[in-house]
């Protein structure tokens, strides 16, 4: 439930770009693997469920996350990982510009919690996320 903040045990925030958030652009349901996440997820490829919502609604869906090396079968190319997501309502709604918040509760459990733009001030953001939060 995302009307009262998440207490994540590690988190980044990613800005959405067009292809990450627009299905008219990209059907591929993935965030880049930036640095960040690579620090969460290491280097092994993990399947899981996760937890979505949108800040400030009591919705939250359950879907599928794979982080993974897509490149894994080409030896002659460097590594390139992704998160890939299930479609669920959250990212239905995401657009260009919002912010997603992937992090671990303090059970171990993975949130992915959808900031929209027009509800975005950094400041009333900022104290709301976990001090282990990493920006990218």
């Amino acid at each position: 439930m995302a009307i009262q903040p998440i207490k994540f045990s590690k988190s980044c925030i990613k800005t959405l770009t067009a292809v990450e958030a627009d299905e008219a652009r990209s059907h591929q349901h993935e965030f880049q693997g930036v640095a960040p996440l690579k620090e969460m997820f290491g280097y092994a490829k993990l399947t899981t469920k996760a937890t979505f919502s949108i800040r400030g609604s009591s919705d939250s869906y359950s879907a599928d996350l794979t982080w993974y090396d897509a490149r894994e079968g080409n030896p002659n190319r460097s590594a390139e990982y992704r998160l890939y997501f299930q479609s669920s309502p959250v990212m239905e709604a995401a657009q260009e510009g919002d912010v997603i918040v992937i992090g671990y509760d303090k059970n171990n459990n993975i949130h992915c919690e959808l900031i929209q733009s027009q509800r975005l001030t950094n400041q009333n953001t900022q104290w709301q996320i976990s001090q282990n939060t990493v920006h990218y």
